[in-house]
């Protein structure tokens, strides 16, 4: 129980605990953002370039310092601090045995096996030695000017834009390493990879800290149309986690956010819109009536800039909207369609009511309300997700979008631009045991437009799965995949 002699940093706030006790019993494992990085001069010391790149990554963000004690246990969990972090533990070189990049439907499957693995293993082996999040360089043989940065982490630490923090300073920090290594030695010598902790420096506060997270004095309004939801397999463990990611044109994203305007409809309504529309004409019989969708939220909008930008945390909340294939046309008729002509702006609006509501909903202070706050209610998050095994799971799938992959804005550019150049997002996580059968992310980069597709093996069909993924593929880019 090495994690019980590290300085203990802060409590972990209540969002926080969930992630870290979620991992302790094997429901949730990671999260994790890869980033395709090419350089614009030669590379030749790359792994010593990269080394130097995370240590000033983790000298940046002190949470990477951080980890989880006491999840589970009956003593208020907290944060401690790792005195040090060897590098060259926490990042690992992989070579690719096909080049990089995507076929013609938009796949990259070695990269996928290789998240997937990512994503089936936690953090236990070395735990309170070792810190909760690891760096996977991929590369191909013999290419040093260019490689896929795979950063998985523990969920109590950050949340999607933190990962994003996390490239954007890496980024910086490749840049300002090979500007160095062409002009000083340090980089030709045996570089120092073990880097040592401040006890002094802080991390960001937990979302307790910075909002009040008020709790309505009436509970949630209970389901009124008596429609039960397709929710999947009931909740189980171990929880395998499936993955497969989907790389589209980056212009897609434009395309869809045209179409979108015309209905009076967002990218972020219509695309929950679609995945339900693929569920209900893929699900086997009996024929789902109702799908319950997760929509996660960002909260930093509305906390202090100086507190949450640029700073690797978890801040997110989560709503829910019912959808009724009753609302639909008739899904029978579908088949003589093609994917791309079928209605997903009947659910688009209704998911944007239910938007509406959410941010609507504020106390009488004019703070926001916020699902997570209910969390505050529950004294043994342990046995309270221990007791839903067995059971009906919460929701039937969840569409999390993370909007644009943004490039640093402190990039140090010569007359060419920054050395380093980050390209193809990918987005991962694991599955989560108590959660909706069938999660989908999405970010978007200037290459490409990034979906990853998350699933607890048996929850929902894997051939399910395949065809939501291509009925993506296929509704936002109409035209037939090139023949290689």
């Amino acid at each position: 129980m090495a994690e019980y002699d590290l300085k203990k940093i802060r409590p972990l706030g209540k969002l926080e605990e969930v992630a870290a006790v979620a991992h302790h019993i094997d429901f949730f494992t990671n999260t994790g953002l890869s980033v395709h990085y090419r350089s614009s001069q030669p590379a030749p010391n790359l792994p010593e370039v990269i080394y130097h790149a995370v240590a000033d990554v983790v000298r940046a963000h002190p949470i990477l310092f951080a980890v989880p004690v006491g999840a589970g246990s009956t003593q208020e969990p907290y944060w401690g601090r790792l005195p040090s972090i060897d590098i060259k533990k926490a990042v690992t070189f992989v070579e690719r045995s096909t080049p990089s990049g995507t076929d013609s439907e938009g796949r990259d499957k070695e990269l996928d096996a290789l998240l997937e693995t990512q994503h089936n293993t936690n953090f236990k082996s070395g735990y309170g030695t070792l810190p909760v999040w690891r760096m996977v360089i991929v590369r191909e043989p013999g290419v040093n000017d260019e490689f896929t940065a795979c950063l998985i982490a523990h969920h109590s630490m950050s949340d999607g834009t933190g990962l994003q923090v996390f490239h954007n300073s890496f980024q910086s920090a490749l840049s300002d390493a090979s500007s160095s290594s062409s002009s000083s030695p340090r980089l030709s010598e045996a570089a120092e990879h073990v880097v040592f902790s401040n006890a002094d420096d802080p991390i960001a506060p937990s979302l307790e800290q910075v909002h009040p997270l008020p709790i309505p004095a009436e509970p949630p309004a209970a389901d009124a149309t008596g429609i039960k939801d397709w929710t999947g397999t009931p909740v189980e463990v171990p929880c395998k986690t499936r993955y497969v990611s989907l790389s589209l044109a980056p212009h897609l994203a434009q395309s869809f956010a045209q179409d979108c305007k015309k209905h009076k409809a967002t990218p972020a309504t219509a695309l929950p819109s679609l995945i339900a529309r693929l569920l209900f004409h893929h699900l086997p019989s009996p024929t789902p009536e109702a799908l319950l969708c997760n929509i996660p939220v960002s909260l930093r909008p509305d906390l202090p800039p100086n507190v949450v930008e640029g700073v690797m945390g978890n801040f997110i909340d989560a709503f829910k909207v019912k959808l009724l294939r009753a609302d639909l046309d008739k899904i029978q008729d579908s088949a003589a369609q093609s994917v791309n002509s079928w209605d997903i702006w009947t659910h688009a609006r209704k998911i944007q009511q239910g938007t509406r509501r959410y941010y609507a909903n504020v106390s009488p202070s004019g703070q926001p309300y916020t699902n997570i706050a209910f969390f505050k209610l529950i004294p043994d998050l342990n046995a309270a997700l221990t007791a839903t095994l067995g059971n009906a799971r919460g929701e039937s799938f969840e569409v999390s979008n993370l909007g644009t992959f943004s490039q640093p804005k402190n990039l140090q550019a010569g007359s060419g631009g920054p050395v380093w150049q980050a390209g193809k997002v990918t987005i991962s996580r694991c599955a989560y045991a108590a959660g909706g059968p069938l999660v989908v992310c999405v970010l978007g980069s200037d290459e490409n437009l990034g979906f990853g597709f998350t699933w607890q093996e048996g929850a929902i069909p894997d051939d399910v799965v395949d065809q939501v993924v291509n009925g993506v593929r296929m509704y936002l880019d109409p035209s037939p995949p090139a023949v290689s």
